[in-house]
């Protein structure tokens, strides 16, 4: 069976159509996304590139900001704490911490006083690393 020119067209743009549609709904990376401590004192967010987790102290109340990363059965792997109020925040990578690629972790965002345990923390959010 022979196919016309504009035939073969149309089955092309479908193929290139079906392609981009499936190219386009994989995510390029995963990410947490920007999470905060209930009292809005710190923020938070884990990047899959790199492994990257950052801490963000966005109030000047005497508080610290903490990120803590956590396995999905809430078992915790390590935190982050950004100690300075200057507009800026501290991140570590995976130099330090490298998660199982396409697994499921929790990030919580807290705040603490030094020496003291976390308060006001958000509930854990699951992400895929």
């Amino acid at each position: 069976m022979r196919l016309t020119r504009s035939s073969q067209r149309a089955l092309g743009a479908l193929a290139l159509g079906g392609a981009l549609t499936l190219t386009m709904t994989t995510p390029a990376n995963a990410n947490s996304g920007w999470w905060f401590s209930t009292n809005g004192g710190a923020s938070g967010y884990f990047t899959a590139y790199g492994d990257k987790t950052t801490a963000c102290d966005i109030a000047g109340d005497g508080y610290l900001a903490l990120v803590q990363i956590a396995t999905v059965n809430e078992s915790r792997l390590y935190q982050v704490a950004d100690t300075k109020v200057d507009g800026r925040c501290t991140s570590r990578g995976a130099s330090s911490f490298d998660l199982q690629e396409g697994a499921t972790y929790k990030i919580r965002v807290c705040v603490v006083q030094t020496g003291g345990r976390p308060q006001y923390c958000s509930a854990l959010h699951e992400f895929t690393a």
